[in-house]
């Protein structure tokens, strides 16, 4: 009867350990499914900072772009209207030497 009783007790043991195993198998696997789950939003997370960042430095390069194409505009304009008073000084100049030489 001892005999029963302690294989009884072991059989009772083995089950309430294994039925422990699975629980702790369980908990495992949500804890795992759960930090999957984080994962992949800390990812899609990334994904749409990084998309933004993107998008955010392409309207920076087009403004930057822009406003460099302004400025050499402007040097442009600059530089031809030196260019034009810079001829009239000269003409302005040449003239008063030919009245100065007559």
């Amino acid at each position: 009867m001892k005999r029963w009783i302690g294989v009884s007790s072991v059989v009772i043991g083995l089950m309430a350990g294994i039925g422990c195993s699975g629980r702790h198998q369980d908990r495992a696997r949500e804890e795992q499914d759960k930090a999957r789950s984080q994962l992949n939003q800390a990812r899609d997370k990334l994904r749409q900072d990084l998309k933004r960042a993107d998008a955010q430095t392409a309207q920076d390069l087009d403004k930057a772009r822009q406003q460099l194409n302004h400025a050499l505009n402007q040097s442009e304009s600059d530089a031809e209207k030196a260019r034009e008073k810079l001829q009239r000084e000269r003409e302005e100049h040449r003239d008063q030497n030919d009245g100065d030489n007559h």
